[in-house]
């Protein structure tokens, strides 16, 4: 293979794995990315098709991939920029914007806009108000900070920020329309209830061996590590027949190696995978760093890798325990590590280890049955920490970057 070559497989697998971990990409919030994707959108959208089933759409500002299948286990929840979850009432506002917006002018004040929007609450029967107060508007601005983010709205004029903390601040939307409709991959129609929605789009499992196949890479794709002890039968035998032929396939589209073992399979992405957009781990944000101190501790505590089972129980008091060490750790580490302000990023200790418990579910480190509540019993170790080594409870340093360049990725849906 000449450099050409190379240079330009690299290329589009640069593009294809921008795209999996934002499936929105504009030229206004990716100039560079999307350059690439419109250089090499016939390759893109014919390997997608292939390899995942997924579609891709690329126009003249804008490139939408639309995901199919997996809507339970690869969701994952949208957050503000302090990384805390939306709430309902965020994604009430966030669908209620997309509403407004698809037959909005071009240019539209957020003062009007928030008044179109507390109009369609009402006729759909919900106590909105964005314009009263300041909780409905931090609410509301963080819907359009969201969709700023995806580059379906701009800030033309003033900010949302300002317009978040004083109604009486100015701000001018630019509204990207084609954007704004290609938001929805799948619109919405008359179904019985949200769950049955959901349900019609959850292929994980099909009947037929071309798609379950499809369905097996998309587990790949999509979750951090795939677990044979978490699959049903039907897809055990498949993955046990075609795990090389979907690592190969895999690896041509996404630039990745794929690490097999016998609990199971995780994809390994390039280590320049987060810079892309991929949700790497390990990562530099403090929940990521705590998390890496806390799985390092644990490991080290109860050996994972020495034990039969994919996954090892976490005492409750040894959790409790290990996690009061790391937030003291963080604490020595981090000068003023707690200390709240109105601009602050970072979280507090007190939504700090539940933030870090929830990422180690996430990336198929750690598991519970409910992560998003407050138990500290039930959380087992699984077997693909045992990767990150750990060093002994008392040990000293923080190196905190180690296996940063191969670790598994979990792209956003």
């Amino acid at each position: 293979m000449t450099s050409e070559d190379i240079a330009l497989t690299g290329e589009r697998q640069a593009a294809a794995r921008r795209l999996l971990a934002d499936p929105i990409v504009t030229d206004r919030t990716h100039p560079e990315d999307f350059a690439l994707i419109r250089a090499h959108s016939d390759w893109l959208i014919q390997r997608f098709r292939r390899v995942l089933g997924y579609d891709l759409t690329v126009a003249a500002d804008h490139a939408r991939l639309a995901k199919t299948g997996l809507a339970r286990p690869a969701a994952r929840p949208l957050t503000r920029p302090s990384g805390a979850h939306f709430t309902p009432r965020t994604y009430s506002y966030l669908a209620l914007c997309l509403a407004v917006l698809v037959e909005a002018p071009s240019t539209l004040p957020v003062a009007r806009l928030a008044e179109d929007v507390g109009a369609a609450a009402a006729e759909a029967g919900l106590a909105l108000a964005p314009r009263e107060r300041m909780g409905e508007r931090r609410a509301f601005t963080a819907a359009l900070r969201k969709l700023a983010e995806w580059g379906a709205v701009g800030e033309a004029h003033g900010s949302l920020s300002a317009y978040a903390d004083d109604p009486a601040e100015e701000a001018l939307l630019s509204v990207h329309q084609e954007v704004v409709r290609r938001v929805v991959a799948h619109p919405p129609h008359a179904t019985a209830d949200a769950r049955a929605f959901v349900d019609e789009h959850d292929t994980a499992d099909p009947a037929g061996d071309d798609a379950g196949e499809i369905a097996l890479r998309r587990a790949l794709a999509e979750t951090a590590v795939v677990y044979r002890a978490d699959l049903s039968e039907r897809q055990r035998r498949r993955l046990a027949n075609h795990q090389w032929r979907a690592a190969a396939e895999l690896g041509d589209l996404l630039g990745c190696d794929t690490e097999i073992r016998a609990e199971g399979v995780a994809l390994i992405m390039p280590g320049d995978a987060a810079a892309e957009g991929g949700a790497a781990f390990p990562a530099s944000d403090p929940v990521a760093q705590a998390a890496l101190l806390l799985l390092e501790r644990l490991v080290a505590r109860l050996s994972p890798a020495s034990v039969p089972e994919s996954a090892v129980e976490v005492p409750e008091d040894v959790l409790t325990g290990e996690l009061a060490e790391v937030l003291a750790a963080e604490t020595r580490s981090r000068p003023g590590f707690g200390a709240r302000s109105a601009l602050r990023h970072e979280p507090d200790p007190d939504t700090l280890a539940a933030r870090a418990l929830r990422l180690l579910h996430d990336t198929g480190l750690m598991h519970h049955p409910d992560p998003s509540g407050a138990d500290r019993s039930g959380w087992r170790l699984r077997a693909a920490a045992a990767r990150y080594g750990g060093r002994p409870s008392g040990g000293g340093g923080h190196d905190r970057e180690q296996g940063a360049a191969e670790t598994p990725a979990t792209p956003p849906r």
